[in-house]
Parts: C-alpha cells; structure tokens; sequence
C-alpha cells in the first residue's frame, strides 16, 4: 500500500454546487460527472447503486467528489470526509493486514473465491474509512483524467 493518498472522497447532496464552490475555493477543474452502470454491495450484502462521481483533475492528491444519495453508504446532508484512498499492489494482503489491525471490510466486488478485487472500502469502529484500489486500475484512473 503507497504510504500518501492518491485522493479524498469527499460526499456531497449537491453535485453541481459542490463542483462549483471547490473549484472556486481550490481552483480545480472536473472530469464530467459520470454514473457507472452496476451495483455494489456492502459485504452485509445491502445493495448500493454506483454513485455519479467527478475527479478534480488536479494533484498530486485528487478529490473524488461524490453525490451521496440516500440509502447507500455515500449518503450525506452536506459536503463530509469519506474516505483516503491509497494504491495497493496487494489488496487481498492489506485487507487481511489491516482487519487483524482493527478494520472492518466494508464493500469491495469479490471474486469467486470471495477474495477482494478491484478496491476495497475498510472501515475502523471510529468511522475513519480507507479506501485501496488494486495497481491494476490506475489507468483507467489516468485516463478518466485525461477524458
């Protein structure tokens, strides 16, 4: 797992202002807002539809900024914290590593074998949420900047 978060997950009830008044704020710009088709589901197995996110384009850390729609775990009455996300080259390895140290698996799309693929969300009693994404999506991550 890299030791700095590539990007903030930030939850917001209003997608557009909070586009507007960070980019005003930071002097940020934004991918276009995109809803990717799919559910998740938490690994209690509720099922959360993907939200419309946008990703400022500038770094070194990203904002992820997502529309928090009610009933899934992104919901929010106002622009919160979510999570930090990190690169992992190990995800099934940091998952098993951070539960022993306390962090509760939240989401992430299992395999077969119900192993984590793609990322996961972590979750300590506290709230603090972590969120890894598997080295093999970094990519698409650079080119959805790009878009």
């Amino acid at each position: 797992m890299d030791a700095a978060p590539f990007h903030i997950g930030i939850t917001t009830n209003d997608l557009a202002a909070s586009m507007r008044d960070l980019a005003n704020a930071l002097g940020v710009s934004w991918t276009a807002p995109a809803t990717p088709p799919g559910l998740y589901h938490t690994v209690d197995g509720v099922p959360q539809p993907r939200p419309k996110s946008c990703i400022s384009r500038e770094g070194p850390v990203h904002i992820d900024l997502i529309e928090g729609r009610p009933g899934t775990i992104w919901e929010t009455n106002g622009p919160r914290l979510h999570h930090y996300a990190y690169w992992t080259d190990d995800l099934e390895g940091d998952v098993t590593r951070l539960g022993t140290e306390g962090w509760s698996l939240e989401m992430t799309l299992p395999d077969e074998a119900g192993r984590p693929t793609l990322f996961a969300y972590l979750r300590r009693d506290d709230g603090f949420r972590l969120e890894l994404i598997d080295d093999a999506n970094r990519a698409d991550y650079t080119a959805r900047l790009r878009a």
